[in-house]
This record gives structure tokens, sequence and C-alpha cells, in this order.
């Protein structure tokens, strides 16, 4: 007797198809799918936040590249007494370190504004390790610390490791209080310009150089020009008044942070070095010592880097057995900058790594620059 109901066929039956059952290697897929999205949603809120609210708790205005600085807790503490430790190390110099743009001037003036944008943040702790560097470059740190110190009403106390010498010291002058050890060289408070005259080689070789000017002190202390002619146009006159502007200016900043120093200091129970009668003696561009420096007045007190926190927690009236919460803030990280490197260059150079950091003295710039680095 035939069945009229048509049954679905059995899966041993030719054309019946199994079943479509979801594979383990499928459902892990989407766990980690699933993962990755909320990874990437929580990684863009945290961006966004970090973009509005400081890591310490308080605002940070809409300030491009502000909210990429990292804050580092270098020692526990008080965190409502907390001192901002900011390093200059190195030869001070305007000159992009990674071809971003950005450069030593640039990231000193972000770190002492995130400072300032924190009220928390008590003092800052200048820890300066530098042979110096350009003027222009060591002048604008120079008004940034003031700016800061004017602004916030805060003391910066600076540390000189082993090198603080001429740019160096220039821009631990405007600090409120300075602590250098009894090895550190720093002065060294004087002013370099040079050039390299390569006349004679050229004769030597018979090669002669044409210069067209529109004016006879267009090319002033030319590399082509012959000695005899540098010293009938006085071309070494007009150079040296531009070295005694910027040594003028100088001297001038010496003596206006010292007193500066002096007057802050005058209701402390410390009430640092004052500068000694004779300092400008000093001011010939020699390299002195931490004990000459405080000798004459250059620096407030003798100590290492732990010296130089205790002072700065003394003047900010932590009280006794209390110490403060010690911070830095660490460079944003540019990708750029690195990827830069993996780019073929136009302009090829051989570039040879002998171990150490030498300045780079352009002829015709002028320097604050310590002689123990390019002797």
């Amino acid at each position: 007797m035939s069945d009229d109901i048509d049954h679905p066929p059995r899966l041993n039956e030719p054309g019946a198809n199994p079943p479509q059952l979801e594979s383990g290697n499928r459902r892990t897929g989407w766990w980690i799918v699933g993962l990755a999205v909320l990874l990437l949603m929580g990684s863009i809120g945290f961006i966004v936040l970090k973009a509005v609210v400081q890591i310490s708790g308080s605002f940070i205005p809409p300030e491009p590249g502000l909210n990429n600085y990292k804050e580092i807790h270098v020692r526990d503490g008080n965190p409502d007494a907390r001192i901002a430790i900011i390093k200059i190390e190195g030869v001070i110099s305007s000159y992009s370190f990674d071809g971003t743009g950005q450069n030593m001037v640039n990231r000193i003036r972000d770190q002492f504004k995130l400072a300032s944008h924190d009220s928390s943040v008590k003092a800052v702790l200048l820890k300066v390790d530098s042979p110096g560097g350009e003027v222009m470059a060591s002048d604008e740190i120079h008004k940034i610390i003031e700016k800061f110190t004017k602004e916030t009403n805060r003391p910066v106390i600076c540390s000189m490791a082993g090198l603080a010498a001429s740019g160096g010291y220039y821009v631990a002058a405007p600090c409120e209080y300075i602590v250098a050890n009894d090895l550190t060289l720093t002065g060294s408070i004087g002013v370099i310009m040079q050039t390299v005259n390569v006349h004679g080689l050229l004769e030597k070789v018979g090669a002669r150089s044409y210069t067209i000017t529109s004016g006879k002190n267009k090319d002033a202390m030319s590399s082509f020009k012959s000695p005899a002619d540098i010293e009938a146009n006085k071309d070494k006159e007009l150079f040296d008044e531009l070295v005694q502007f910027y040594f003028k200016r100088f001297k001038n900043i010496v003596k206006t942070g010292r007193e500066a120093s002096q007057d802050f200091n005058k209701n402390q129970r410390d009430k640092g070095q004052p500068l000694a009668a004779d300092w400008e003696e000093l001011a010939d561009g020699r390299v002195i010592t931490g004990v000459q420096a405080y000798e004459k007045g250059f620096v407030d007190k003798k100590g290492n880097f732990d010296v130089a926190v205790r002072e700065a927690e003394r003047l900010i009236n932590l009280k006794e057995g209390e110490t403060a919460q010690l911070i830095r803030y660490a460079a944003p990280f540019d990708l750029s900058g690195l990827l830069r490197f993996f780019v073929k260059a136009e302009d090829q150079k051989l570039r040879v790594d002998i171990g150490m950091d030498l300045p780079r003295l352009d002829p015709g710039r002028p320097y604050f620059l310590s002689p123990v680095i390019y002797k």
C-alpha cells in the first residue's frame, strides 16, 4: 500500500544533506571579533577621557599636544604637595630631534605648562646637566622659567648635575634656589662665535673666490676673504660688537637672577648665597667647580639631587617628616618620527657614531657653550 505523505529523506538515503551545525572554530572567531570591538571602544573612550582630564585629576586646557604627555610617579608622598622634575640634558638646541618639529625648547615649555595647570604641583625641580648651547634656545628656556614663576608664584629649584656651564647656567639663573655638587662644572659665562678661513688653502691650490655683495659688510668675516681684507674692513670689530652685546646680556641675567633669588629667600631660614663683589672676575668664560660657584654666590648650596629635593620641600613649607610626591612628564612618542628613518632621503650623508654627542657650531652663530665640550 502506497503512502501519499512525503517524508523527509533519511540521513542514509541518497541526496540527504546533513544539518548545518556551527563549528567550534566559528564560535571562537566570533568571540575574538567581539573582544576586539570591545577593546577598540575602550581605547577610544580612554583617549577621549585623557584629552580632557589630567592624570592627577585636574583639568587641562585644550592645548594641542599637552594631553599626549604621560605623568610618571618618581616617588610616593603627599599627593597635594607635589614637585615636578623637569630635565635639561645635553646641548641646548632649537633643532628638531625627530623631524616632527618638536625640539628641546618646545618640550620644556610643554612641561612647565603641565606643571602650571596642576594646582597640586607646588614647585618645579629643574635638573640641569648641559654644557650650554644656542643663545636663542637658552634665552627661550630662561623666559619660560621666569614666566612660570611670575604667573604661578611657585618656586623653581635647580639641581646641577655633572655639567651646568654657559647656557646650562643661563637657564639656571632665574631659579629661586640653586644646588650644585662639589664636583659640578659650571660657570663658563661667556659667548663664542667662530668661523673658518680657507683663503690661504685656496691660494695653495690655485683657486680664487669671487663675491658679489650689496654692501661692504655683507661678506664680513667670510671664509674666503683674505686676513688682510678682514683687518682692513674691520670685520672683527663688527662681530665683536655682537658678541659683547650677548655677553652683557648674559652678565645681566646672572646679576638679576641672583638678586631675585636673594629677595625670594629673605624670609627663609636659609637665605642662600649672595653674589660676591668680585663675581665678574670669573665671568671670563672659565669653567669653575661647584665649590667655587658656592663661594662666589653663583649657587646657594652644595649638595646632590636629594639635597635639592629637601630644599624644594622646605620652600613649599612641608611639615617636618612629610615628603612631597615627585613626578615627571614623559614626552609623547611620535610614530612619524620613527618612520622617517625608514624613508629614503634625497640628500644621503654618511654619519659615523663615535659614541658621544658633539655640538654643531654653525659659522657665524653665537653660542653659550662650555669650552670643555668643543676643545
